[in-house]
């Protein structure tokens, strides 16, 4: 027996009448991309006849036609504007509220920072049957979607300029320690990526070069801050100078993937990024931090058997290069005053 799925379903109503669902609108989709009511059913699986209830209870409740006949084919048939429009907010709807494709949800969620250790455990556990959503929206979007409710897991790596500590500053500032529980993670290499060919000796020589820069409200991002002032001060630059003329600082993605990606591709010249992933692509690193990876679990999601088996095997994970793992890998560290 497979293991148990949620699944949300985004309806269209009138007087509290269903008139537009999910099997509705694939049925519109498959129009549109087949030109065809006897192919848009075939694909479906669902009989002819069906298929007339759906489109005449549709047309019905919004009171305009959704569908016409395509001339000159037999069979043919093309959505209206009012159809095209009527699906395409319907999708705009779904995506915004259901990010899976199918509908389906996990009762476990995964949102932060990216990281090659978290990804392989995601991977692994989807792979024997967990559901789990994963969400690459930085550390302090983790910690905030965490804060609220809205995600079970959070990879954080977000440090405080002032003191140089780690994740718990941060934890404290958001005044969350009665609703989060700290796991304590281990150590990952952040550095200056870029290919083997180009030499990077002084963080300065960067300059003039292009930049694949990161998101804003990333644990990355804070660092990539960091570094301008530090150049600032060597250089006598304003940060924001350093901002406007650095090539490519607007250019933007949410992982570290993307990043060497974009190197790789000769896209940019460097990044900011873990050096495990840069080795996976076969990308240098000029070394900038070794920084504290931890895990942030909501405490109502901490007896959840998938929420307690991803910390289990975070716990377990094996080292890695660019890793360095700590005594105090998998324990929960507890704040001495609040």
């Amino acid at each position: 027996m497979g293991r148990l799925r949620y699944r949300l379903e985004v309806v269209l109503e009138r007087d509290g009448k269903v008139i537009m669902d999910n099997i509705t609108a694939k049925l519109l989709e498959a129009l549109e991309k087949k030109g065809s009511l006897l192919s848009a059913v075939k694909d479906l699986g669902i009989p002819y006849s069906r298929a007339w209830e759906l489109i005449n209870r549709l047309e019905s409740g919004v009171e305009a036609k959704v569908v016409n006949p395509r001339r000159g084919y037999r069979g043919g048939m093309v959505l209206t504007d009012e159809g095209r429009d009527l699906l395409n907010r319907y999708r705009s709807i779904t995506q915004r509220y259901v990010w899976n494709p199918n509908g389906s949800v996990c009762d476990t969620v995964y949102a932060g920072s990216d990281d090659c250790l978290v990804r392989d455990v995601i991977e692994d556990m989807r792979n024997e049957g967990y559901c789990i959503d994963a969400y690459w929206v930085g550390s302090m979007g983790g910690l905030n979607m965490v804060t609220l409710g809205l995600a079970d897991i959070a990879g954080i790596h977000l440090v405080d300029p002032s003191s140089g500590e780690y994740n718990v500053p941060y934890i404290s500032s958001f005044g969350a320690w009665d609703g989060v529980v700290l796991i304590r993670g281990y150590l990952r290499l952040l550095g200056i990526v870029h290919r083997p060919h180009l030499s990077i000796s002084d963080i300065t020589d960067i300059l003039g070069l292009k930049m694949v820069n990161r998101n804003p409200g990333s644990g990355t991002r804070l660092v990539i801050e960091l570094l301008l002032n530090g150049i600032a001060a060597q250089t006598g630059y304003s940060v924001d100078e350093l901002r406007r003329n650095i090539r490519g600082y607007n250019d933007v993605v949410k992982t570290h993937v993307e990043v060497t990606e974009k190197i790789v591709r000769g896209i940019a010249d460097y990044g900011i990024a873990t050096a495990g992933q840069a080795l996976t692509m076969g990308l240098t690193t000029r070394p900038l931090a070794l920084e504290e990876f931890d895990i942030v679990v909501a405490k109502s999601s901490i007896n959840k058997p998938t929420v307690r088996e991803f910390i289990r095997r975070i716990s377990k994970v094996s080292p890695r290069p660019g890793y360095v793992m700590l005594r105090s890998t998998g324990e929960v560290y507890t704040p001495y005053s609040r």
